[in-house]
């Protein structure tokens, strides 16, 4: 029988905590509250805890030093932070200090927080599992110069096991992504979704021009992540409902550089993190393009993609300042930008793309299919 889970919240509010206890109480889980980060430690000292969720800012110690405290001691707690704060500063830092999992905002909904906790067992979970069948597959490995002919079965069942778990686990780290570029979309209404939308047309367009399944989920992750930067740009200037003045749109030109800033050091994301900031060069290497000036074959060529596929989103989604566009009107806009702003080769696959699906290309709740694009 499985066991029960624990989950640790800290917060130096008792009414969050209380809250918290309130909403999980008909949970399958065992709920333990902190308020300050040294009660926390010698909580998940003397009780076996499988995710830590903090706030940021407390008076004796931060989240994410705490978080980083956690990670150094019991690596397998899964980390999470719930706060009302999302300075890009406290976002790095919890990145790469304290390796989190999720980053939650107050106020939080209800039904998402169970889901996330819901997710964040099932994710330690299969890192414990990957780690017992690691230690399975070392075991069996040291005695194959024992083992006859008859074992190379089994020893490749415990291989297949363990690629099925990393699926598993690759498939967290996607989703753990989406739930990031989710949280930067919801910054500002008119944006919520773009994210996705981006990924799924770039990576639509990299099936286009044939690129391998490992360069396609490239393109759709660095599409998802490609304006994580603005989480460090003001919401003032995010959420304006009128063009920006020229101030605001360098404060906004940023974000490509602050994205590649955020993702460069996590292991997993360094392919990544060179085509987010370089998504908004133009082709032809001129200064409407930033923030290098690159031009031709030195722009990566998913952030070549990914300047087609967000510019189509873009104006094929409402605005404060304007309806969408018609499909004519994107096209014609294409046609117009090609070898200026936008790689030929680029879009010409999304023309024959759009001349073969037609509308159905920029239907708003397409999702990317994870798990068929890792499973090989």
């Amino acid at each position: 029988m499985r066991h029960q889970h624990t989950v640790l919240f800290v917060d130096d509010e008792v009414n969050i905590l209380k809250a918290l206890q309130r909403l999980l109480r008909t949970e399958e889980m065992n709920v333990l509250c902190a308020s300050r980060a040294s009660e926390a430690l010698e909580l998940i000292e003397k009780h076996p805890t499988q995710v830590v969720v903090t706030d940021q800012r407390m008076p004796e110690m931060s989240g994410v030093d705490l978080l980083a405290r956690v990670r150094e001691r019991q690596p397998d707690i899964v980390r999470m932070m719930l706060t009302g704060y999302t300075e890009m500063k406290v976002a790095v830092d919890a990145i790469n200090r304290g390796e989190i999992y999720r980053l939650i905002t107050k106020p939080w909904n209800d039904d998402e927080l169970r889901a996330t906790l819901r997710q964040a067992f099932d994710h330690g979970d299969l890192k414990g599992e990957i780690k017992r069948l690691n230690q399975i597959t070392r075991e069996q490995n040291f005695k194959l110069q024992d083992m006859n002919r008859n074992l190379e079965g089994k020893v490749r069942d415990r291989t297949k096991q363990l690629a099925e778990k990393h699926q598993q686990l690759r498939t967290a780290y996607v989703q753990t992504i989406r739930a990031l570029s989710e949280a930067v979309d919801a910054k500002d209404t008119y944006t919520r979704g773009h994210s996705e939308r981006v990924g799924v047309y770039a990576s639509k367009i990299a099936r286009e021009m044939n690129f391998p399944k490992d360069v396609i989920e490239r393109v759709y992750i660095a599409g998802l992540l490609h304006d994580v930067g603005k989480i460090g740009v003001s919401d003032a200037v995010i959420t304006k409902p009128d063009r920006l003045t020229p101030e605001e749109y360098e404060e906004i030109k940023r974000h490509p550089e602050i994205g590649y800033r955020i993702l460069e050091p996590v292991e997993f994301l360094q392919d990544v993190a060179p085509c987010v900031r370089h998504h908004h060069e133009w082709y032809d290497g001129s200064n409407r393009g930033y923030p290098d000036r690159l031009r031709g074959d030195q722009i990566p060529l998913p952030s070549r993609i990914i300047l087609v596929a967000d510019t189509v989103e873009a104006m094929t989604s409402d605005r404060p300042y304007r309806k969408a566009l018609s499909l004519e009107a994107v096209v014609d806009e294409v046609h117009k930008y090609t070898g200026s702003q936008f790689d030929p080769k680029v879009t010409e696959s999304f023309l024959n793309l759009l001349e073969r699906e037609g509308e159905s290309f920029i239907k708003k709740d397409q999702k990317f299919d994870i798990y068929s694009f890792i499973q090989d």
